[in-house]
């Protein structure tokens, strides 16, 4: 599950965005591999023999097998940047995630609210906190 909201927090239809955000998404246009996961305080590991990666293609994204998601809300302007997003798969699929999100480089930080209901993380340290019901994953670029 943790795997599927990262994916899902990337992407937003274009037709309901503003300039700012499809700038914003063409930005993370790419491949993106998965290098660090922090949910509620505890450092997950990641499969020793798979690589799990992000594609990203104008509106619509691959997290590997673990489906496909879409965005329906973008805003670039604010700080942290936040995204809205829902998987297009059962049983998340409907569920709106809230998240903020960084690039710095070639390394994208999400950080997303993983409970029920609506409830954005304030700052990207949230994950680290115990019983957060939030993640944080780190995405490096794949160099073409």
């Amino acid at each position: 599950m943790f795997s599927a909201v990262l994916v899902a927090s990337l992407f937003a239809p274009a037709a309901d965005l503003n300039e700012a955000a499809r700038k914003e998404l063409k930005a993370l246009e790419g491949d993106w591999v998965l290098v660090s996961t922090v949910i509620s305080g505890t450092e997950r590991d990641l499969p020793e023999d798979e690589q799990i990666t992000v594609s990203v293609t104008g509106t619509k994204f691959t997290f590997g097998k673990f489906g496909d998601g879409e965005v329906t809300a973008l805003d670039p302007s604010t700080s942290p940047k936040i995204v809205d997003f829902k998987m297009l798969r059962k049983p998340e699929s409907g569920v709106t995630n809230e998240a903020i999100f960084k690039v710095e480089k070639d390394a994208l930080t999400v950080v997303v609210y993983l409970g029920e209901g609506s409830r954005r993380p304030a700052n990207f340290d949230a994950a680290t906190e115990k019983e957060s019901q939030t993640a944080k994953f780190v995405l490096k670029r794949v160099k073409k």
